[in-house]
């Protein structure tokens, strides 16, 4: 089977989601491209083909038997070519709405929509899901947690008083909170991996400035590759995941689940979809002096510490590529292949 992947930019080393699925499905035998809408030239040869320009040069080319979106923002520009080819969705959270749900659930070419399962919840509340049901959408709208791979997330012994974030560098992520409680907390070592968004680097420029208005309390590391991240999240004790209350819907982060699969603690903001997601694998605040407070908690409890690493191990069990991503798996089987 030849699968065209439609994303909005790729390479980028901040996505590990792409990549996971990259991964599982290059060595389940899948042939798959890249068409992207903003194609970085900068970036290095990569190890799928890579293609800009109109997307049906892209299908011309490739011939693929699916198209593969990423992000509801994409989907556009496949679906108005009228390319009549089969087209499958992976939605996020900061591109979600009930209306790009109940239009994409519907159009002739999408054959199945993936979604965090808090966020099937939300639509089937919203007024635009009116009327419809699990039962329903079954088979087309699919409720899917996020995935991390699990052969480059695992446990190992931790480093002590070590605290991690992975993100992009993007306003809205609430960086500024790592920065503080690093301030709040300089007994831990703190480190905050981030990537530089080519159209912008503002965020990260005022982090750092940041950072260094306080003296430096956080490691800063952009643009780290992505086994180079892994480990030190793997060597990390906790993993410290903040996320503007007023922003976008709170979706399943997959820095969570890679922390979890790696036994790395969560410490995250503290609402509903964020408790859905962690459970009792980690701890929850609201304020910086409370995430200070949690971590101090877990480096000077060793065994609370424990019981939370075994509780994230376990509940990133249901996050690993091998539970998650077989179901998309069988969605694509039922294409017929393009002779």
């Amino acid at each position: 089977m030849r699968v065209l992947y439609a994303l909005e930019d790729y390479p980028v080393i901040s996505e590990t989601y792409v990549e996971t699925e990259l991964d599982y499905f290059l060595e389940c035998g899948i042939e798959i491209a890249a068409w992207c809408r903003r194609p970085d030239s900068k970036r290095p040869p990569w190890r799928i083909p890579i293609f800009g320009g109109p997307i049906q040069n892209a299908v011309k080319a490739w011939k693929p038997d699916l198209i593969h979106v990423h992000w509801f923002v994409v989907v556009p520009s496949v679906t108005v070519q009228g390319l009549g080819i089969p087209i499958t969705i992976r939605a996020h959270s900061f591109e979600f709405s009930a209306d790009a749900v109940r239009t994409f659930t519907f159009h002739r070419d999408v054959l199945a929509i993936f979604l965090f399962p808090h966020m099937l919840d939300a639509f089937l509340k919203h007024p635009r899901g009116a009327g419809l049901t699990r039962e329903a959408l079954a088979g087309k709208v699919i409720p899917l947690p996020s995935t991390y791979n699990e052969k480059m997330f695992y446990p190992e012994p931790k480093v002590p008083n070590t605290v991690v974030r992975a993100t992009a560098g993007l306003n809205g992520k609430d960086l500024e909170n790592f920065i503080d409680t690093a301030r709040e907390c300089p007994e831990a070592k703190f480190t905050l991996i981030t990537s530089i968004p080519k159209e912008d680097d503002s965020c990260v420029r005022n982090i750092v400035g940041r950072n260094a208005s306080y003296g430096s309390p956080v490691q800063i590391l952009t643009d780290v590759p992505r086994e180079e991240a892994a480990a030190i999240i793997r060597r990390s004790e906790i993993c410290l995941r903040s996320n503007n209350p007023q922003g976008h819907p709170f979706g399943m982060p997959v820095s969570i689940a890679e922390a979890m699969g790696s036994a790395t603690i969560p410490i995250v903001r503290d609402h509903e979809a964020a408790k859905r997601y962690v459970g009792n694998a980690g701890l929850y605040f609201t304020t910086t002096k409370e995430a200070a407070s949690s971590i101090r908690k877990i480096t000077a409890d060793w065994s609370l510490a424990e019981s939370l690493r075994k509780a994230a191990t376990d509940r990133a069990r249901v996050h690993m590529s091998s539970t998650v991503l077989p179901v998309i798996l069988g969605v694509w089987a039922k294409i017929k292949p393009v002779l």
